[in-house]
This record gives structure tokens, sequence and C-alpha cells, in this order.
């Protein structure tokens, strides 16, 4: 039985059993939004950073922004204003309980990415994650990686099959990606490193079908003892931006309708940064950005965060209204958020 038909029968078994699945993670949704509910105002402290370090890519993956027409122009942080933005933001270490040096990008681009890493965890900063295709991962990067100590690195492959792969994600070698994900995890394994990996697996038409062995393959490669997962996501579509965003899964619809007036928890939670320094409102808006909240270069991060526009923002979803703004119409983060299943 596919992935597809399972997911359909358990929907049905659910609903017999007195309530959807759907309207389930729906009454999750909003529990996850009643803090947010909660906010009067009060200044916020982000539980977590998100840092592009490198706004380029080696990949040209379908369901990604990058591959449209260029808003932004490729950059890198420069060193020292990284540096700068992590002695900015160290004095709340202990509340950012996750920060990501990756945006819109291949952090493997990044050639200071490991220093990055270094300088943050040399900070006091846990909880931190890179996200990679794996494609310019080599025996060299592998060792590197895991000397930082990063706690977490994001594997992305999107197929059991090298040409479902490479479709999805042209410009990536499939065998080379496989080949250098187990030698990490052989390292990690053989010498003792902690860093947890997840592999992490972005279903859509072009792919849903493997993700059952997908998920069977992975879990006889990772560990469970060291916290990896098997993770698969529904596709998102940036809003529009990206026609990739076929339903899959048959919960979409209506959890959508059921979130549709839950304000956004990413907003009042992560503070996201592009590679220039400006802040957006959300990972979603990395590729536009037009609501110009200040460069945490010029400015202080925190009070980027806690602008009134920021806050005029937050103030909609509260109200109900995060419909009105283009960006949130549409946008099918929450859903996905509530699909996410775990091999």
């Amino acid at each position: 039985m596919n992935s597809t038909v399972k997911d359909q029968t358990r929907i049905a078994e659910s609903q017999s059993a007195g309530g959807g699945l759907a309207q389930q993670r729906s009454r999750q949704g909003a529990q996850v939004a009643g803090a947010c509910k909660e906010w009067r105002w009060e200044r916020l402290i982000p539980k977590r950073i998100v840092i592009e370090t490198i706004y380029g890519c080696n990949a040209r993956c379908h369901m990604c922004p990058i591959t449209l027409p260029e808003i932004r122009k490729p950059e890198i942080m420069p060193m020292d204003k990284y540096s700068a933005l992590i002695d900015a933001l160290a004095p709340y270490r202990e509340q950012v309980k996750m920060l990501d040096l990756f945006g819109l990008g291949e952090p493997l681009l990044d050639p200071l990415i490991f220093e990055r890493i270094r300088y943050a965890r040399g900070k006091g900063f846990r909880g931190l994650s890179i996200s990679t295709n794996m494609h310019l991962m080599d025996a060299v990067k592998r060792r590197a990686i895991l000397e930082t100590g990063i706690e977490t690195v994001i594997i992305s492959i999107d197929g059991i099959k090298k040409e479902t792969h490479e479709a999805i994600r042209p410009r990536t070698n499939y065998d080379r990606i496989l080949d250098n994900t187990l030698g990490l995890i052989r390292l990690r394994n053989g010498e003792g490193y902690k860093t947890r990996f997840v592999i992490r697996f972005i279903q859509q038409p072009r792919n849903h079908h493997e993700w059952e062995p997908y998920r069977e393959f992975w879990r006889q490669h990772i560990s469970k003892d060291r916290n990896d997962l098997v993770l698969c996501y529904q596709i998102h579509d940036w809003t529009g931006k990206v026609d990739e965003n076929v339903g899959v899964n048959p919960d979409r619809q209506v959890l959508d309708e059921s979130l549709e007036h839950v304000p956004c928890h990413h907003i009042f939670e992560k503070l996201v940064i592009q590679a220039n320094g400006s802040v957006s409102l959300c990972f979603e808006d990395l590729y536009d950005s037009p609501f110009q909240f200040g460069n945490v270069h010029a400015m202080d991060p925190i009070e980027v965060f806690n602008s009134p526009r920021f806050n005029k923002i937050r103030k909609l979803h509260l109200d109900g209204k995060r419909k009105n703004l283009e960006i949130c119409n549409g946008c099918s983060v929450l859903t996905n958020e509530l699909l996410r299943v775990e091999g």
C-alpha cells in the first residue's frame, strides 16, 4: 500500500473514531497559536534566530524561489558584520533555543561557515543547525562540520531513486549526495561526535510514491539514540511564487480553511536575517522582503524585531486578519507543520 493510500485509510479510521485527522490537527494548531494570543505588546525575544550567511545556491530546485528571476543579488555576509551580530545577540543566548545558519542558499558555498559555527558556539549559543543539499560535501568537509560541534545538520534528499531526486533538484548528483550522507553518518558514529542528522523529504507530485521506501531506507542508517530523524514535509509554494503546490495530502484543504484566522507563531518567535542584514517577516519572506523593518548591521536586532511596523503585522494576525497581507494569504506553512510526518 503506497503512502497516499495509507494516509487516506488513516484519515478514514480517525473519522470513524469520532474526529477527522484534519480536525484533530487543526485543534493542535489552535493550541500552538494560543501563546501568540497572550501577547500584549511586551518586548519579544526570539526563541529561534535564522541568519542567512549566504544568498546563493549550487542547485536549482523547482520548489525554491531562488530559481526565479533575481530580485536579490547573490552575496555573503562579511565575517566582521556576522561577528558583530552574534555579539549583539549574545546577551539573549539563554532565551534563544535554536540558531539556524541558513536561508535561501547552500551553506557549504560559504567559505566561512565552519568559522561562523565555532564563533557562535564560542559565544554560548546552542541549538545550531545548517540545512544542506550535500552535493558540495566531501571527506574534508565532513570532518570539519563535525569538529565544529554543531548540534544539527538537516540533509535535503527528495527521492529514493537517482532520477527522482535529480529531477527535483537540478544541478545535484544523487550518487555523490548518497555517498556524502552515508559517509558523514559513518564518521559521526565511528568517532563519537554529538551532531544529529535530520533527513528531510519534501513530498510533491514527482516523489510522493517514494516516501515509504525512502523512510525504510533511511531508518536503517540513522540513529534514534542520537536523536536523528527522517521527516516528510508537504511542498510549500511560497505563496504562489512557485508553481509546484499540487495537493498530495487530502487533509491540506481542510486544515488551510480551519487555520485561516489563526495567528502565525513564526512572527512572534523567529527572527529572520538576510545575508545583507535586512530583517524579514519570516523565512517565507526571504525572497522578496518588501516590509523594510530595518537592518541589523545598523540597528539593534532585538529592536528591529520589536519595531512598530513589525508589531502592527502581529496585531493583524491576532485580529484574525492575516489574509489582508499578500504574503500570508494562502501561505501553507502552518498547515505543513501539522501535516509533517516523522519516519
